[in-house]
């Protein structure tokens, strides 16, 4: 079953516009803002990234994404894009330059993983949070055993 939270084409296209150009037309270089049956990958080659990169962010979160707080949803998406996209750049690189656009990807997909799990650990906490500060004094002495 798909997850509700997985991003659509149109927002790993988001992260990778000029993968988007039809393939059909190679002089023409209007970004379609979607993958498609004339776009490399092609729509369903995108749909197979998608799938991988929600495969990824559950495993990631413990294989369920919390229901509430509700903006746990949007961090799953945008991290799926950002995973989708940045595999999309290494499986299909038309220069070397691809391969430095995967590594920023990757790079941003990992930071938002990483909040997400954070995010994802803090929603089962309480009000208090491991955001929040923790302060710790130590012990008070006697005070009979301040030396003179």
């Amino acid at each position: 079953m798909a997850e509700s939270w997985a991003p659509l084409l149109e927002q790993v296209a988001d992260h990778i516009p000029t993968r988007t150009r039809s393939a059909d037309t190679p002089s023409d270089d209007t970004l379609l803002g979607t993958f498609n049956a004339s776009t490399t990958p092609t729509g369903e080659q995108a749909m197979r990234h998608i799938n991988r990169a929600v495969r990824e962010v559950l495993a990631a979160i413990g294989g369920t994404l919390p229901a509430t707080p509700a903006f746990l949803t949007g961090m799953a998406t945008d991290t799926a894009a950002l995973l989708a996209a940045a595999s999309i750049e290494l499986a299909y690189p038309d220069r070397q330059a691809d391969v430095s656009v995967y590594e920023h990807l990757r790079q941003q997909a990992n930071d938002a993983l990483q909040r997400l799990i954070n995010a994802v650990n803090d929603a089962g906490s309480g009000t208090d949070g491991s955001l929040l500060p923790v302060w710790a004094m130590p012990d008070p002495t006697w005070p009979g055993d301040y030396p003179l």
